[in-house]
């Protein structure tokens, strides 16, 4: 009975985001004759990716129960290294695999700090983006990282596949990988247990540290690689690129149904979540609102999104 109930929630949570981005759709396309045109469609879409695949490592992390307040700070960094590698004359495919690794190997030390020293995830993941940004500074203290902007690689973001931006093409493999993982899979099935509740999933004998470090990997590898597209994108690493996107990223899982009390998670809910983040950004700008109005906007989206969640939650506890 309260596992249909869970069901039936999570059916009625994602529906409802849903209902809303359809919503904010047609009144955008009703206040604003340019939002319906090819251009911005395409552009509110290549703005929307760059979050959804941090959103995507970010929906990991809170199902299980944690938080990542560095994959901002990673984004940054990883696109840094791809750029200062091909700069230098290396091949982009060494590069961009370098990217990755750099994102991947973060995520492996949050979570090691996390498992092996008992640390808060808040604490290591505050302290770790803290470290990387400084790092990204070190890096960019006689300018931007730029000189990497050759053909094969500005492709993967500035190219277009029937009309769409390559890197929708992108998102849309790894949401297909990560949307099998989570549903289909041991570690998905695992990844929500340890969320809901940690001490009975050691009991039946998950291997919580290891999920955990895998978890905490996965969000970091995203980040990386939506670091890699967006620095494809702007040909050019500044010190502060990728700040902010934690926020941004928790807001477009949480938006999507993730509760951040661990336990539940949603992929496609996450797609919608940060396509609403990115259709509330693209209207602001159509009608020349300050951007500024932005962070009060998704401020009150989170609290409000939390607020439902948990009011759903203890309805559901009740059955």
């Amino acid at each position: 009975m309260k596992k249909q109930a869970v069901a039936h929630t999570k059916k009625f949570d994602e529906l409802g985001i849903l209902i809303v981005m359809i919503a904010l759709f047609v009144f955008l396309a009703i206040a604003s004759p340019f939002f319906l045109k090819v251009e911005n469609i395409q552009n509110l879409l290549l703005q929307s990716v760059f979050v959804m695949l941090v959103g995507f490592g970010m929906m990991f992390v809170l199902t299980i129960g944690g938080i990542d307040l560095s994959v901002g700070s990673i984004l940054g960094y990883s696109g840094a290294v791809t750029g200062i590698i091909i700069a230098a004359g290396g091949n982009v495919f060494l590069g961009i695999l370098a990217g990755l690794g750099t994102g991947a190997a973060f995520g492996i030390i949050n979570g090691l700090l996390i498992t092996q020293l008992r640390i808060a995830p808040f604490l290591v993941t505050f302290a770790m983006s803290s470290v990387v940004r400084g790092i990204l500074l070190l890096s960019t203290t006689n300018g931007a990282v730029s000189g990497f902007a050759v053909p094969e690689f500005t492709y993967l973001a500035q190219g277009y596949i029937i009309g769409l931006p390559i890197p929708v093409f992108i998102t849309i493999i790894v949401f297909v990988i990560l949307l099998f993982l989570f549903k289909f899979t041991s570690f998905g099935r695992n990844v929500t247990a340890i969320g809901s509740n940690r001490e009975v999933a050691f009991l039946s004998g998950v291997s919580c540290n290891k999920i955990t470090v895998g978890v905490y990997m996965l969000s970091g590898l995203l980040a990386a690689l939506s670091g890699i597209l967006l620095a494809a994108r702007l040909t050019a690493v500044q010190s502060e690129m990728g700040g902010g996107y934690e926020m941004d990223a928790i807001a477009a899982a949480v938006i999507g149904g993730t509760s951040m009390a661990g336990g539940k998670g949603s992929i496609i809910g996450a797609i919608i979540g940060a396509v609403i983040l990115g259709m509330i950004s693209n209207g602001l700008d159509l009608l020349s609102v300050n951007q500024f109005y932005r962070q009060i906007i998704v401020g009150a989206i989170i609290i409000i999104a939390v607020a439902l969640e948990r009011f759903t939650s203890l309805k559901t506890e009740r059955v």
